[in-house]
């Protein structure tokens, strides 16, 4: 008569193998974030913008939501989740918490350390997102950044900056303005995120105009942050830990078929 292993020992031996999930935590996957960002002037005296305040000689990003009604808060779009291990729930007005950085013209392309860059507040989730590094902008020395005439094709990034300027064709004619920033999460994963705003019907030399003269200049912005767990890897030499758990395995098994017999 065939024999079989009891439920009770196979389930043993299935948990033991099974791998590990922490509730609330996001591994991989993306998901598209939006608000409104207020860059500040480094050159002006105190500047006072609707999303906070910024001293004297240091150059600000604040962040609001997209109605810019909250300050320090953000948008996550539902249009492309749940994928990965975000869910779906992960999306809403003011779903995330973004904190607010000063002088990032200093820190450009240079190792820094920001925790709880972005935070979660929706779906129980607790992943952190840190700020490692924001990537300089890639038309540095080689862009049309004089306050001259505004031209089609025009690309720009201000010194020590981390925004890249584009003036796009008609019929918008705006300038379109992106950055890159990236760091690790709380969970062990990398995320990068790419984010972009634009100034509807007006070049870049009127915005960085607008900037010098108000000390401020703000706009909706949208991004995409993507998640990527780090590779991990294993060795061809089994931990001690590891032939333990393999150890007691085994033993479940046999210990389950000599019960069997003895009956």
């Amino acid at each position: 008569m065939r024999k079989t292993l009891p439920i009770s020992s196979l389930a043993v031996l299935l948990a033991g193998l099974a791998p590990c999930s922490f509730a609330g935590t996001i591994t991989t996957g993306s998901f598209d974030i939006g608000g409104t960002i207020y860059v500040t002037n480094p050159e002006s005296s105190m500047v006072v913008t609707p999303a906070g305040n910024c001293a004297i000689g240091v150059a600000c990003l604040l962040w609001q939501n997209s109605t810019g009604t909250t300050n320090g808060m953000v948008d996550i779009s539902n249009s492309t989740l749940p994928n990965g291990d975000i869910p779906l729930a992960l999306a809403g007005i003011n779903a995330a918490n973004m904190a607010n950085l000063t002088n990032p013209p200093d820190v450009v392309g240079s190792a820094i350390n920001v925790p709880d860059f972005i935070t979660f507040n929706n779906a129980g989730v607790t992943t952190g997102l840190t700020l490692t590094n924001i990537e300089p902008g890639i038309y540095t020395g080689a862009g049309d950044c004089p306050a001259g005439p505004a031209a089609v094709g025009q690309q720009c990034t201000p010194p020590g900056s981390l925004f890249n300027l584009v003036n796009n064709p008609p019929p918008d004619g705006q300038a379109s303005i992106t950055w890159v920033m990236e760091g690790m999460t709380t969970s062990g994963s990398s995320w990068v995120g790419n984010f972009e705003t634009s100034f509807p019907g007006i070049p870049y030399q009127t915005v960085l105009n607008n900037l010098a003269a108000n000390g401020y200049v703000s706009e909706t912005f949208s991004g995409t942050i993507e998640l990527t767990p780090n590779t991990i890897v294993i060795t061809s030499t089994p931990e001690p830990t590891t032939l333990g758990l393999i150890g007691t395995g085994v033993a479940l098994l046999l210990l389950g078929k000599f019960r069997q017999r003895k009956g």
